[in-house]
């Protein structure tokens, strides 16, 4: 068998492990107590009603409750008129006050060597016939539907958007009875 060298010192298993114990449990007691300083620090730093330790009251809580419904009925009121400006047809566009002027599409009918004179924001469709465009100082009309500006003497294309942008003398000369549909102030001369 083999012999313990008589120069090395060894130390039995049991004196062993309790040194180790004894520091482990030193170890943890360390740990607890800075641990529970810790938490001892933090608890005294925070009031009650604090932004840390937040307390509310019932008359609070129904102030709060209140303030937010009464800004719900507002944003609600809000959200009803706007609906019922959409609804009505208001919205963004003025009312008309002069005959020839009008909030939906008119049916107008000009004769051939009649002059079609369109107020500034008048929208025009030609649903039949023939027509060219006459421009004013300003320049010509925008045919919206082809994304281009139309100059005196172009031919106007049936079912096209045409906007007459001021009123300057820009307008439509029929050369045969045409139909339009006009949103705006006109006149024919």
């Amino acid at each position: 068998m083999n012999k313990p060298d008589p120069g090395v010192k060894t130390l039995s298993y049991s004196r062993r492990t309790a040194r180790w114990w004894w520091r482990g449990a030193l170890a943890l007691g360390l740990l607890l107590v800075i641990f529970g300083g810790v938490q001892a620090a933090n608890a005294g730093s925070t009031a009650p009603g604090s932004e840390n330790d937040p307390l509310i009251t019932e008359s609070w809580a129904k102030a709060y409750i209140a303030q937010t419904l009464q800004e719900e009925k507002n944003t609600l009121q809000q959200l009803e008129a706007r609906l019922q400006k959409l609804e009505t047809g208001a919205a963004g566009r003025p009312v008309p006050a002069e005959p020839g002027s009008s909030a939906a599409f008119a049916i107008v009918t000009v004769a051939a060597g009649e002059k079609l004179l369109a107020g500034s924001g008048t929208e025009i469709i030609l649903r039949s016939g023939r027509a060219k465009v006459l421009a004013g100082p300003g320049g010509g009309l925008s045919d919206l539907t082809a994304g281009c500006n139309l100059a005196t003497g172009a031919p106007v294309k049936a079912d096209h958007l045409l906007l007459s942008s001021r009123d300057d003398g820009r307008g439509l000369i029929p050369e045969s009875p045409v139909i339009l549909l006009i949103r705006g102030d006109y006149r024919v001369e």
